[in-house]
């Protein structure tokens, strides 16, 4: 047998977080669904991502439990 770790497909690897201070951005999008009998649902979702990465880069909550920003300050 014989190889190199040279030939390690580079894109392969895991690439770093962004970290709090990064200046990178992203807009947001978000849906909410409607229950009968059960509290709504709002899922947020990057608007960039396809529908492979939306499965791991969303968050979901009951919907009531989101404030307008306005009312945060």
């Amino acid at each position: 047998m014989s190889g190199s770790f040279d030939t390690i497909d580079k894109s392969a690897e895991p690439k770093p977080k962004p970290s709090a201070t990064n200046e990178e951005s992203f807009e947001l999008s978000s849906v909410v669904v409607e229950y009968d009998g059960k509290p709504n649902r709002c899922t947020i979702y990057p608007n960039e991502a396809t529908r492979l990465q939306r499965m791991a880069s969303w968050i979901t909550a009951d919907a009531d439990t989101f404030v307008p920003l306005d009312e945060m300050c």
